[in-house]
């Protein structure tokens, strides 16, 4: 951790929100005007903006060693499923996520001035979880549309999300074999998880968010 001069912001968001297969990860950072200065200088911008899988992980890394703190969640599709088996929403597991992340940062650098977020459903669930914190309860939450592009922490933070999100899709490829992208729009994922319902008869749960209507789709189109 660095040495702290002047407010610190925190900026969060997340990656593999919108897959099928695999987690979905939070990535939070903390800055203060001189780390905002540097990753200013060092080009850090919104993840999606990287075509270079390389240069990814290489800011990642960079962002990594120079923020004053950072934090990454992980919630694995298993996570996710159980989650919607008890009534809670992608979004409103997502802002409990954004909070764990910022309360684990809380607890490496104290007093926390502005949290950063891209805008979805949940915001007055977080909000909430701020204000009945003590530690976090002054915080001033600042909700965005593309945060990501606006907000240097945030960039930062979406480009942890990213590439923890890429690395763990590629865990699950080298058990699994390659699905593609993970997302619905890719032919290469419906026919994998096709596939691999038509052979086992179920869902690998682990890996596969099975409360997505595509599942049910594609249980009907092998069953008919």
């Amino acid at each position: 951790m660095m040495n702290m001069t002047g407010k610190i912001i925190v900026g969060a968001d997340e990656a593999g929100r919108g897959l099928i297969i695999g987690p979905m990860i939070i990535g939070a950072c903390a800055v203060d005007e001189s780390v905002m200065k540097e990753f200013k200088l060092l080009g850090i911008k919104d993840s999606k903006k990287y075509s270079s899988r390389t240069k990814l992980k290489m800011h990642a890394e960079m962002i990594k060693e120079k923020a004053l703190a950072w934090s990454i969640k992980v919630l694995t599709a298993k996570d996710l499923n159980n989650y919607n088996k008890n009534g809670l929403t992608m979004d409103e597991a997502e802002a409990y996520a954004f909070f764990r992340a910022l309360e684990n940062i809380n607890e490496k650098v104290g007093k926390i001035d502005t949290f950063q977020v891209d805008n979805f459903q949940a915001v007055k669930l977080l909000r909430k979880l701020l204000k009945q914190n003590s530690q976090l309860k002054d915080t001033k939450l600042v909700v965005s549309i593309r945060a990501e592009t606006k907000y240097i922490a945030v960039s930062a933070g979406s480009i942890l999300a990213r590439d923890k999100a890429l690395s763990e899709l590629l865990k699950i490829k080298q058990h699994y074999g390659d699905f593609g992208s993970g997302s619905t729009s890719d032919k290469r994922t419906i026919n994998w998880l096709t596939n691999y319902f038509q052979k086992y008869g179920s869902w690998p749960a682990d890996i596969v968010r099975t409360y997505w209507k595509t599942k049910e789709e594609i249980e009907e189109r092998v069953t008919r």
